[in-house]
């Protein structure tokens, strides 16, 4: 992906660019978390995407086998993941030829931020017959206009074009985005790190009670894909979210791109009104 091209893009119509990536590589496992990683609630506190990916990708890294991917991803949030310098570390739970299981944990001197848990699966092409992976679509995603949003860093650094919904609509919401800037400094962004990366503003963008009276907080996201989506091109998010007189919430979210089924993400959430200053 043209990455500098997209830049570019983006500055010609006002957004602004944190960095040329969310995140900056300093060590052999750690990482400097840039300000385009900022989130809505604290300009000290990441954004829960971009670490997501960040923590996926190490994944991806340390447990690379010839014709497997990975399949299933569960990401536990312990605490807010703050600015500055991160380091992650992956061990095997269970090899294997056909599915494997690795866990992974993004944190720093005070402790563990996020943990991860992943299956990778073998692929082999034709194995079995294909079932309901089409995922009609009708028209060009680039053709709908793109959400001009920067109210905080993380939101600007992703090209969103709204099919249903807004961020700021209670309801369902079907967005189409792809990042601006790839993940990690002077590196390609892979399929399963762009989709991370945007994936858990699911429960922002298909909001049910207005964000800036009630404060979402995500407890876990849990991702199943049946193949990995292709970072340069728009991945389409068909999301829902449901909550509970109690207080709890879950965001279910069905991920396409360009007319064929990915994967599918749900989110808990803790749910609360905001504190009137």
């Amino acid at each position: 992906m043209d990455f500098e091209a997209a830049r570019a893009r983006g500055l010609d119509k006002g957004y602004k660019v944190y960095g040329a990536a969310f995140f900056s590589q300093v060590g052999e496992n750690a990482y400097l978390a840039n300000p385009a990683t900022i989130g809505p609630w604290s300009s000290d506190a990441q954004h829960g995407g971009p670490p997501s990916a960040l923590v996926a990708s190490a994944v991806e890294d340390a447990s690379a086998a010839p014709g497997t991917e990975i399949s299933n991803l569960s990401i536990e949030f312990l605490k807010p993941v703050p600015l500055g310098r991160l380091e992650v570390g992956v061990r095997s739970l269970r090899p294997g030829y056909k599915v494997a299981l690795y866990e992974a944990e993004l944190g720093n001197e005070e402790g563990p931020c996020l943990l991860a848990r992943a299956w990778r699966t073998r692929r082999d092409d034709g194995r079995v017959p294909a079932v309901s992976l089409a995922e009609p679509m009708s028209f060009d995603p680039a053709d709908l206009p793109s959400a001009a949003l920067d109210h905080f860093p993380y939101i600007a650094q992703v090209d969103w074009r709204f099919e249903k919904g807004t961020f700021s609509d209670p309801g369902p919401a079907i967005v189409h985005a792809r990042p601006r800037i790839p993940l990690v400094e002077g590196r390609e962004i892979t399929g399963l790190e762009a989709l991370l990366v945007m994936v858990d503003s699911a429960n922002g963008f298909s909001q049910e009670l207005p964000m800036d009276r009630y404060l979402y907080v995500p407890v876990s996201l849990l991702l199943s894909v049946v193949a990995l989506p292709d970072p340069a091109r728009f991945i389409t998010f068909d999301s829902r979210t449901r909550i509970s007189s109690g207080g709890v919430g879950i965001t279910e979210t069905t991920i396409s791109q360009e007319g064929m089924y990915v994967g599918s993400v749900l989110h808990t959430l803790y749910v609360e009104k905001k504190k009137q200053p």
